[in-house]
């Protein structure tokens, strides 16, 4: 929007981008998020980076005082201090994640839990912050500039350091992407639009998210114990509208059954929160419906099946638990060969494959 202000008898006015003026840096923006592609694709019009195996957070310096917070505006700089020294330039908001790495460098959510679970344990490489976008320079705002000149003027910051990754993209290939980040085990990529402006708390088709291996969010509703191992089976649910409707059960590796069973001891209910009635099973405890876990699965749609769990979503929230229709996109032919892929993910890494 611009204003006149021209003076009496004045014959030419003076436009003021209110656009390009300074702002108050925001303290209730919520990240922009993906949807779900069917499948990988190519195409020119996409920018493709690796899903970050993180939690979602956003990085911004006012008056000297850094903000670290996730997306429902949780302070993260007390669960993360290592952190708190991050160089983000004065007046800037960047969107990205913290992720903690394994050996091999590559981003784990079991780690990072790990962290912040009930027996903390500091394993694992990092915390890093990934930057990916930049919604504000020198309190400007940038959300309606297209990806591209975001991720630009990101780039040209130069705040790449121990605490900070700023990760490489590639243009247009996605299918051969998806294929060399399923050799790294890593989790998946997301395609965005090269135009896309940054629309806060949207679910956007502009950004498309591809997983190498289906993943959900789910409820727990209850867990099926083991006196010696605990969890073994934790029983998942789905919102419809405002009904808890049970969706399957997914298998808890030996390895985070006890803490499985420490971490939701404070949950524990009376009766099942799911809409239909499930029988009782030996071992059974039912859970308040507050507690949100990624789940891997067989990628059937609103069903779980071959599901295993995978990590308590620190940063979750319930009425995410919902199954996501999948977005097809038409592929165009590949551009170029594996090598090109591979060395974006070496790059993009926050510390490098040994």
């Amino acid at each position: 929007m611009r204003r006149d202000t021209r003076s009496p008898g004045g014959e030419h006015p003076t436009l003021l981008d209110v656009g390009a003026a300074q702002a108050a840096l925001p303290r209730d923006l919520i990240p922009m998020r993906p949807r779900l592609a069917a499948s990988a694709f190519n195409s020119p019009d996409h920018l493709f980076e690796l899903k970050w195996d993180g939690i979602r957070a956003l990085a911004s310096m006012d008056g000297g005082r850094l903000r670290l917070v996730d997306r429902g505006g949780g302070d993260l700089v007390a669960l993360v201090p290592e952190l708190a020294e991050m160089p983000v330039p004065e007046g800037a908001v960047l969107d990205g994640e913290i992720v903690v790495c394994d050996s091999r460098g590559r981003p784990s959510y079991d780690l990072l839990s790990g962290r912040l679970g009930p027996k903390a344990a500091k394993r694992g490489r990092g915390p890093v912050f990934v930057a990916f976008d930049l919604l504000y320079e020198d309190r400007r705002p940038l959300l309606a500039r297209p990806l591209e000149e975001r991720r630009r003027r990101l780039t040209a910051l130069g705040i790449r350091s121990r605490s900070v990754a700023v990760p490489e993209h590639l243009a247009e290939d996605g299918e051969p992407f998806l294929d060399v980040v399923a050799e790294y085990g890593l989790e998946g990529i997301v395609a965005k639009r090269r135009d896309s402006p940054y629309i806060p708390g949207t679910r956007s088709g502009d950004w498309l998210k591809c997983h190498v291996t289906p993943r959900a969010d789910v409820v727990l509703g209850a867990l099926v114990e083991d006196e010696r191992r605990g969890a073994v089976r934790a029983l998942c649910g789905m919102f419809t509208g405002d009904i808890l409707a049970f969706v399957g059960e997914a298998y808890v590796p030996p390895y985070l059954g006890r803490w499985l069973d420490e971490a939701t001891r404070d949950f524990t209910a009376d009766v099942s929160p799911f809409a239909t009635p499930l029988p009782l099973r030996t071992g059974m405890r039912w859970l308040r419906p507050r507690i949100v876990a990624i789940v891997e699965h067989a990628g059937e749609i609103g069903e779980l099946r071959d599901a295993r769990f995978r990590a308590l979503r620190f940063d979750g929230r319930l009425d995410d638990c919902r199954a996501e229709e999948p977005i097809e996109m038409e592929s165009a032919p590949p551009r170029a060969g594996n090598e090109r892929p591979r060395l974006m993910v070496l790059h993009s890494l926050p510390f490098g494959p040994e």
